[in-house]
């Protein structure tokens, strides 16, 4: 009797460690994301003289 009950535990323990695993996997990708969001925040363009001359330039193109 104590067989038949140690497997179907195991489907459950089976089941229960890869949801818990996906947890774990959801709440990596999630800081990596945020992770990965913070640092091009942050990041400063080479020239910012060019990057700021740009969209100025297409507003008076869009107006014209």
């Amino acid at each position: 009797m104590k067989m038949g009950r140690s497997m179907y535990n195991f489907g459950k323990q089976t089941k229960e460690k890869a949801r818990q695993q996906k947890q774990i996997d959801k709440a990596s990708k999630r800081m990596a994301a945020k992770q990965q969001k913070a640092n091009s925040e942050t990041s400063v363009p080479e020239d910012p003289d060019i990057d700021a001359q740009e969209p100025a330039e297409d507003n008076v193109k869009s107006t014209l």
